[in-house]
């Protein structure tokens, strides 16, 4: 009981104060927004060199890879190397989402295209059976008004779209309109109309698709609504923490704090109306590195955070303690220049995990920011294509090279819902069972014969009583065992 009431008090605690971090700030600004318009700048004072391929690209081909069994949508931004789609593994995406088409408010045309009309990305993906569609962005309270007050204006995007998606061979479009007010909450819906009807009519396979936040503290989504008209919506799982925030955090917590990835997907999505089969989760391949006042998980921050790619955040590890917060399912890290930093960022672990919900919950897949980000690192790639690609074992159906067992429960406490990741390095039959201190079993997650490969389970805190359990993997190679406790969440 002392060991039960210590973790809730902890958990009360920690809930506490991340409350005070997530409250809605007027002036934040999403990731795909800060990143735009930073490299924007760049772009405006420095020549800028993209790989061009003015020529029509080449039609979607067939995929010569396996099946995936779900969505894997990535935007791909204009600032990225211009080799960078070279390195992208084709068997694990489904689509590639050319990040952006900016509009132009005054007109309802593009004030940019950023290289949509000469990128060679869209012949070479789909060579291997990916589909390439066309990113617009539109960000600011403001700026969505004069668009969304405007049917002409309307019309002139829609139009203007269906001849760069017809120009370019393009497969649909992906509309990423930010800050959105709720006054606009009406014609956004009727936007979405008017958009769909209008490609479609024209282009009639042409999927549309929109970026979503994570929370809608505006209250100008109309989510269950949007599903309805859209083909599907992707939910950006993140900036839960962004650069202005008070403390350091995790940029897409799975759970253990006031607002999470689940509870945005049950609460803001799912409870909207909008159907499992036609969302999509983002995922970040970035975190946010903190000036911060002491090493303290959750330091308080002394000034503005800064964006890290997943290369970069890799980089800035290295040499540095890496620590995965069970509480959240996020790692981070301390760091010290002339003051102390704290870095949080997704890494495979996590990464794997926000695959793993999203099977679970029955999502059509999952969206990234942003590709490119990895430099070619393997090991993002495997995730997604031992989540997503039938039949795929990381060593083309040999044995996997990973130890047996490797049995992680993530986040632990359970809180809400968990994962349960292990490895299974060859073919044998497996029971993975959860047992309380008395020794009594409380679940049976596993029993039959399994090929070698990583699997995973999920465990729910409402199916627990409170308290501390043993979750015990048994192979024909051994056991393996790691305690838990599950928690009520208040």
């Amino acid at each position: 009981m002392r060991i039960k009431i210590t973790l809730a008090a902890v958990l009360m605690a920690a809930l506490m104060s991340e409350a005070a971090a997530q409250e809605y700030d007027t002036c934040l600004v999403g990731i795909h927004q800060a990143e735009s318009e930073y490299y924007s700048g760049i772009a405006d004072t420095e020549t800028r060199h993209f790989a061009s391929s003015p020529e029509t690209p080449s039609v979607l081909k067939g995929r010569n890879a396996g099946t995936l069994t779900h969505k894997v949508f990535g935007w791909h931004p204009y600032w990225a190397a211009s080799t960078a789609h070279l390195y992208y593994d084709y068997d694990a995406l489904s689509h590639i989402a050319y990040f952006s088409y900016e509009v132009d408010t005054a007109t309802g045309g593009y004030s940019t295209l950023r290289g949509w009309d000469t990128t060679p990305i869209i012949g070479y993906a789909h060579q291997r059976g990916v589909k390439v569609m066309l990113t617009v962005t539109n960000f600011g309270s403001a700026r969505n008004t004069e668009i969304l007050t405007d049917t002409v204006k309307q019309w002139t995007l829609i139009n203007t779209v269906i001849s760069q998606l017809q120009s370019r061979n393009g497969d649909g479009v992906n509309f990423d309109f930010e800050s959105v007010p709720a006054a606009q909450k009406a014609n956004m819906v009727s936007f979405c109309r008017r958009a769909v009807r209008g490609i479609k009519a024209v282009l009639p396979a042409a999927e549309i698709s929109l970026a979503t936040p994570a929370v809608n503290w505006s209250d100008g989504w109309d989510l269950g609504t949007l599903a309805g008209i859209c083909d599907y919506i992707i939910m950006m799982g993140y900036n839960y923490y962004w650069s202005g925030s008070t403390t350091a955090g995790p940029v897409a917590p799975v759970s253990g704090e006031t607002y999470h990835v689940v509870r945005s997907i049950n609460e803001d999505y799912l409870a909207d109306g909008v159907p499992p089969g036609k969302l999509l989760l983002g995922v970040p391949w970035y975190g946010y590195d903190w000036p911060v006042v002491s090493s303290q998980r959750k330091a308080a921050t002394t000034g503005t955070g800064s964006s890290r790619t997943y290369i970069k955040a890799l980089e800035l590890v290295a040499g540095n303690t890496r620590v995965f917060d069970d509480l959240t399912g996020v790692p981070y890290v301390n760091y010290q220049t002339t003051q102390w930093r704290q870095m949080w960022y997704d890494d495979s672990t996590s990464l794997q995990m926000k695959s793993n919900i999203a099977k679970d919950m029955n999502l059509a897949g999952i969206g990234i920011w942003a590709l490119s980000y990895e430099a070619g690192r393997p090991e993002l790639w495997k995730g997604l294509k031992t989540a997503f690609l039938e039949n795929y074992t990381s060593s083309g159906g040999n044995p996997m090279a990973d130890p047996e067992g490797n049995l992680q429960i993530i986040p632990n406490p359970v809180t809400d819902m968990s994962v349960i990741n292990y490895t299974i390095s060859r073919r044998s039959r497996v029971t993975l069972r959860i047992y309380d201190t008395e020794g009594r079993l409380t679940a049976a997650l596993a029993d039959r014969v399994m090929d070698p490969g990583t699997y995973t389970e999920t465990i729910h805190s409402g199916t627990l009583a409170q308290g501390i359990y043993i979750c015990i993997l048994q192979t024909r190679s051994g056991r393996s065992a790691i305690k838990f406790a599950a928690i009520k969440s208040k």
